[in-house]
Parts: C-alpha cells; sequence; structure tokens
C-alpha cells in the first residue's frame, strides 16, 4: 500500500484548528509575559553620595518599575526623619535641601519605597553607611551662639572628651581594666583620639579617684567644624566633680547640656562607688514580692567580675547582713552595683541594679 502524501492544502485543511489554537496560546502567553514584566514593582537606589556638608543639596537617584509614588526617609538619628513623600517614582531622583543643623555623624541611611508605606511594598537602602559633616563656621564660639550652648575648638587647653558606649554590658566587665578595653575598642571604632577609662568605681577605689588627670570634658564626637578647620565640641562639664554632678540633673536639663548624643544614653550607666566616702557594702537594690528589702552584697558587681543576680549559696552565714530602714536584719542575697538611673519624676539619680542587668559604660579621656 502506498503512503499517502499530505499535501499543503490538505494539511492545512486538517490541522487548521490546532494551529489556531496554537497561535493563540502563544499570543496569550506573551501578553501575560509582558503585563508580568510591566506589573512587577521594584526600587533600586542608583546613585548617592558616600558623605555631604549639612546645609548642601544632596541628590537621591533611584531606578523603579511598575510604581506611581515613593516616599524618601533617612535612618541614624533618634528618630526616622522624613525628606519626601508621595513624590512621583518616575522623576527618579529628588534634590534633597539639607539642613544647616543636620547633626553631624557616619551611621547614616537612606531609604526610598513605594508610598504609602505598607507591609510587602518595594523598599531600597543605601548600600552603605552616608556621613554629615557637621555645617563649617567661622568659629567655634558662633558655633556656639548657633546652638545656645558653649563648644569649645580641639586646641582649647585642657579638654578631655568623653562619651557613653552603644553597647551595653552585664556586671561581668572583667574588672576596672576589662572596663577601659572597652571604652578604648569603642574609642578606636569611632576614630576618637586618646586613651580612655570607664568612669567606674571599685571597692578599692573611686570613680573619683580615678579620675588623675581633671580638665574640661567634651562630648567626644565634634559636633562641626570651624572655617579654619579646628572641630568644635559641646561642653560637658568644666571639671570631673561638675561630671559626678550630672547624675543629679532632671532629664531636660540633661538633653539641653548634654545634647542627643549624651542624652539618649546617660540614664543606663553602670557606676560603682562615685567617691571613697560611699561604703562598699548594703546597696539596696528595692523591695521584693514580699514587701522585703533586698540588699547587694557590695556596689560594684565584685569589683566588676560578675553577671549574676542571685548569691546561691547553701548558707548565709558568710555574708553581709544589712539593716532595711525598720531596723530589721536582712541578708545581703543579691549581686548589685550602684547606677545613673533615671527617677519617678523622668530625672537622673544614682540608682542601683542587680549584676545581670545591660548598662552603658561613661568613658572619659584620660
Amino acid at each position: 500500500m502506498e503512503k499517502e502524501t499530505l499535501d499543503k492544502e490538505t494539511f492545512l485543511r486538517e490541522y487548521k484548528g490546532v494551529l489556531v489554537v496554537g497561535i493563540a496560546i502563544l499570543i496569550l502567553g506573551a501578553i501575560l509575559l509582558l503585563n508580568f514584566v510591566l506589573s512587577a514593582k521594584s526600587i533600586s537606589l542608583v546613585s548617592g553620595e558616600s558623605s555631604f556638608q549639612a546645609g548642601q543639596a544632596y541628590e537621591i537617584k533611584w531606578d523603579s518599575a511598575g510604581i506611581s509614588r515613593v516616599g524618601i526617609v533617612l535612618f541614624g538619628g533618634k528618630e526616622p526623619k522624613w525628606i519626601a513623600y508621595n513624590f512621583p517614582a518616575g522623576a527618579e531622583k529628588y534634590v534633597w535641601e539639607t539642613d544647616p543643623y543636620e547633626v553631624a555623624g557616619a551611621e547614616y541611611r537612606l531609604a526610598v519605597f513605594e508610598y504609602p508605606w505598607k507591609k510587602g511594598n518595594s523598599i531600597a537602602y543605601s548600600p552603605a553607611p552616608i556621613t554629615i559633616i557637621g555645617q563649617k563656621y567661622v568659629s567655634c564660639d558662633s558655633y556656639s551662639v548657633e546652638q545656645e550652648w558653649i563648644h569649645l575648638p580641639d586646641k582649647h587647653p585642657g579638654i578631655l572628651r568623653a562619651f557613653i558606649t552603644s553597647s551595653a554590658y552585664a556586671g561581668d566587665l572583667g574588672g576596672l581594666a576589662g572596663a577601659d578595653e572597652k571604652c578604648n575598642q569603642e574609642a578606636k571604632k569611632n576614630g576618637y583620639q586618646g586613651n580612655y577609662i570607664a568612669l567606674l568605681g571599685s571597692d578599692e577605689q573611686s570613680a573619683r579617684e580615678r579620675v588623675q588627670k581633671d580638665g574640661i570634658f567634651v562630648s567626644a564626637a565634634a559636633a562641626g567644624q570651624s572655617a579654619e578647620g579646628r572641630a568644635c565640641y559641646r561642653l560637658v562639664a568644666e571639671n570631673v566633680q561638675k561630671l559626678l554632678d550630672k547624675t543629679k540633673l532632671s532629664r531636660e536639663a540633661a538633653q539641653i547640656q548634654f545634647g542627643n548624643v549624651f542624652g539618649q544614653g546617660f540614664g543606663n550607666l553602670w557606676l560603682g562607688r562615685m567617691t571613697s566616702s560611699i561604703g562598699a557594702k548594703c546597696l539596696l537594690l528595692g523591695i521584693d514580692k514580699d514587701g522585703q528589702a533586698m540588699f547587694s552584697n557590695g556596689y560594684t558587681c565584685q569589683n566588676w567580675t560578675v553577671g549574676k543576680r542571685l548569691i546561691s549559696q547553701s548558707s548565709d552565714a558568710d555574708l553581709t547582713r544589712c539593716y532595711d530602714s525598720a531596723g530589721k536584719n536582712l541578708v545581703a542575697g543579691y549581686y548589685g552595683a550602684a547606677t545613673v538611673a533615671v527617677n519617678d519624676q523622668g530625672g537622673y539619680t544614682v540608682g542601683s541594679s542587680t549584676c545581670d542587668a545591660k548598662r552603658r559604660l561613661f568613658c572619659v579621656e584620660q
């Protein structure tokens, strides 16, 4: 039997329906693919300087797809700062006229995102930290006038830098030496010049006695720069005694005197024995659920070597015994230390904490 050959006319007649369906599927697929490509939402930052001077214009550029409006936010300060909102995404750039008094710093990041914000929206962050350089002034005196607080130049005689660590630690600091090391590690990380000690007191040596080099204490982070290139530092205290007296400030006064850098961390500091007149035993930590006073065995987390709360001993014969306000004799069954804390009225005070809590260190140049 001869093989039947399928001529063109017969093929078209036999498979016309199949061809039509196939072509329709291809067209539909292409439409769906094009629709997916066009509707997919994406955004990315494509340019931007790594640093800029406060008070100058800063251009933010991005690429976007499937997005009609964007918002732009700066992260790194106490709270996120809006730069722009409900801005056309198609413009793909925004010129930010920065505030002349923008807080200087090295850990800022930008974010551009689909506006209005909701969970699942596309968002792009600057890939590396952005440094904001403080505005230059004719002198640090003019900077003081603008900021309504004294700022001193780096060449001012007798200035000593001070800062509060960004990290918080339990009471097992590795002794005073370990605390000093933590201060110097953070100083090096932040580019602060000089050698630093932690403003901490031990059982043998008070915080005041540890400060051998007295002077004018300023915030270690420069607040700005004068036109002649001198760094301007915010005054913190005229001497070490006035520095210790800052623990009695109201929160509002501390915010004015310290600025944002110190104001955010000052109410959460380890301190220990401030002066030699302060005792080394029987620190009141508070009242337990049974209404009984809780006493620490010392003021310094056992010379900054313990990060625990309770003293675990089967016998209390060797523990310090303390007297509450009613004259009741109680066992000091806790590890604790003196701190700078926030009181009920929102001001600062010398308080106390068990050694398992995490608090910051106050570091001063020596």
